[in-house]
């Protein structure tokens, strides 16, 4: 990540000032707009007129200080979907997916292959270089992210529901019917229960990680959490299922 783009970045988050620095060398990023603590990131004056030209940024209330535009968060919001992607892409391809969204609907999004979520989980190390989940929560994340595609399925389109039954017993395509629903309920249903075993904050983490497919430091970025905060709450939240289920 360059350096205006981390400046920028961090100018998403809530009451974030851009201001000269007191050494005179080009503009801090201050969190919370108090100037008082150490700027988090740098931008020098070129790099400042530069954004200001492009409107990505909007002159605040002290003379000469700038906070984030509309148009520079929506750059930044570009930005983070490209770099998500492009990290992803380093362990599965890119492709394009219909999803279910949480209204019901469909749409088409850009996403990770099949099982590839449970491979970048498994990819995850520590500052040793040692996995970060252990076998035990990948497990409970496979088997949620198993559920959650079979509950998301529903009847395949096009399938032969009026083929005649294969043995002598009663599996019409009335039963082949409500054993497909069946089975798309009962996967609901053990999403849900797992879900909600978590507390809010453990389940929106393994909901967005697991299920949908969010990158770590675009859910960090969206709850205004510090970094590397999802990766330790994703482990607590596998980690009480995986209790849970044992």
């Amino acid at each position: 990540m360059s350096a205006v783009a981390r400046a920028l970045s961090r100018l998403a988050e809530p009451r974030a000032l851009l201001a000269p620095v007191r050494t005179g060398a080009g503009y801090g990023v201050f969190l919370a707009g108090d100037r008082r603590r150490r700027a988090v990131a740098r931008l020098t004056r070129e790099e400042v007129r530069e954004l200001v030209a492009a409107g990505a940024l909007s002159a605040a209330r002290d003379v000469g200080t700038y906070v984030l535009s509309a148009a520079g968060d929506a750059r930044v919001r570009r930005e983070a979907v490209a770099a998500d992607d492009a990290f992803l892409a380093q362990h599965a391809p890119i492709v394009a997916r219909t999803i279910v969204k949480r209204d019901g609907g469909f749409a088409r999004a850009r996403g990770v292959e099949a099982n590839a979520a449970i491979k970048r989980l498994a990819g995850l190390r520590d500052a040793a270089g040692a996995s970060w989940l252990n076998g035990d929560e990948l497990a409970v994340a496979t088997r949620l992210r198993a559920d959650w595609e079979a509950g998301q399925a529903g009847l395949l389109r096009g399938s032969d529901w009026s083929a005649p039954p294969q043995s002598g017993g009663a599996r019409g395509p009335g039963n082949a019917v409500e054993n497909a629903l069946l089975r798309n309920s009962d996967a609901r249903r053990r999403v849900a229960e797992a879900l909600d075993a978590l507390a809010p904050m453990l389940r929106r983490v393994v909901e967005r990680v697991c299920l949908h497919e969010d990158g770590l430091e675009a859910l960090e970025r969206a709850e205004g959490w510090p970094a590397r905060s999802g990766k330790l709450a994703l482990k607590l939240g596998l980690a009480q299922l995986a209790q849970r289920a044992g």
